[in-house]
């Protein structure tokens, strides 16, 4: 099954948020928020910060964070430079931090939720790495005293803007090397097929340090869209941002969108602006997803992707979950991504993918075919309509 891809964009997600020089709101987080001039000034100062901290192209900066707006920040501020984004999710242990660290030989590791001096205990196991960042304690101080970067890298869309970490079959999680221009098409399939542009309020209410929530921040940014940044996913936070901040587009985990329709007096929240609430990441039966949606009174989107695709890859269409076959399904493809079932596993082909497993050649050969398809490990059949029915 194929759709038609999109009419091409810029590759660049960093130049729509320099060329932003708008005096609304760009992010929010807690009672704070900043303009895109804000933004755009921090998103300097940090690649101010990295430079003088030695960071050159082609290294890997690694962010051991809960979600925060300085992920967007420095991811940014990476691009900027030429240098590459590993963002760690604030529940690893220190062992699998330092493991990713080590693994993409990052000389500067900056560490948020008051996590660094249990890294540095743990430092021993990253010989590559020469900073340590406290976020808590030095990060205000190192972009105020940052010296301005007045030059960017050279960068194409070919080169890579971000290392995301999936789990591998040995235990250790793969680093998958994802480029510029795939992190920015897949924020503008997702963006046309959610209908999200500069007037929405995109709220992050998933680990920022996964594909789905970190390719949703970097869509709003992308799109000019206002970003509300959650540092808690829990359901009566969300339904507290969705009514404070007038939010219309949000992703949650199938477990947080049951958590948010069994919140007690959920019917009598305000949930009018929402346009609609993606939900993916794990299974979700069909009656419990009409059960969401008679409760929460929204539009559901269903969104089904991976880390080595840079996110999403299907999405189902609100109209569809009305349909009670439809309901079972994932979705049909996102334009640009085909879809074929070989062996009763799905495949996946789209330019977006990830172009390698970061030096693991062996593994990078078992999930990307000879002909150029991405083998998911997850099973399933495609109907007459080009709707995905996992198993």
């Amino acid at each position: 099954m194929t759709i038609p891809a999109a009419p091409a964009r810029s590759a660049d997600i960093l130049t729509a948020v320099l060329s932003n020089d708008s005096h609304a709101v760009a992010l929010r987080f807690g009672d704070r928020g900043w303009t895109w001039r804000a933004f755009a000034a921090r998103v300097r100062a940090a690649a101010g910060m990295l430079d003088t901290l030695g960071v050159r192209p082609g290294d890997r900066v690694a962010h051991l964070s809960g979600n925060a707006p300085a992920v967007v920040e420095i991811a940014l501020a990476c691009a900027w430079i030429g240098a590459v984004y590993v963002p760690i999710g604030g529940r690893a242990t220190e062992g699998q931090a330092a493991y990713i660290v080590d693994d993409c030989a990052a000389p500067v590791l900056l560490c948020g939720d008051g996590r660094a001096d249990r890294m540095r205990r743990v430092r021993v196991l990253m010989p590559h790495l020469r900073e340590l960042v406290d976020m808590e304690r030095s990060y205000e101080m190192l972009l105020a005293d940052a010296p301005p970067v007045t030059h960017r890298a050279m960068v194409t869309g070919r080169e890579p803007f971000c290392q995301l970490y999936a789990s591998g079959r040995n235990g250790f999680p793969r680093g998958a090397v994802i480029t510029h221009a795939s992190m920015a098409a897949v924020c503008d399939a997702l963006a046309d097929a959610i209908g999200l542009d500069s007037t929405g309020v995109s709220l992050i209410a998933a680990p920022m340090s996964r594909v789905a929530a970190f390719s949703q921040a970097l869509m709003g940014v992308r799109h000019g869209a206002q970003t509300v940044i959650l540092p808690a996913p829990r359901a009566a936070a969300v339904l507290d941002a969705i009514e404070e901040s007038r939010v219309t587009h949000t992703f949650v985990v199938p477990t947080l969108l049951a958590a948010m329709a069994a919140e007690p007096g959920v019917t009598e929240r305000d949930l009018s602006s929402v346009a609609n609430v993606a939900y993916g990441g794990a299974p979700m039966p069909p009656s419990m997803i009409r059960a969401c949606a008679s409760v929460l009174r929204v539009p559901l989107l269903q969104v089904y992707g991976l880390t080595e695709a840079a996110g999403a890859t299907t999405v189902l269409a609100p109209a569809d979950h009305l349909d009670d076959t439809r309901v079972g399904s994932v979705g049909r493809p996102l334009p640009g991504v085909r879809l074929r079932i070989v062996d009763g596993e799905v495949q996946v082909s789209t330019p977006r993918a990830m172009t390698s497993y970061w030096r693991q050649p062996e593994e990078t050969a078992t999930v990307l075919t000879g002909d150029g398809w991405l083998r998911t490990g997850d099973t399933g059949h495609l109907d007459a309509d080009g709707y995905l029915y996992l198993v």
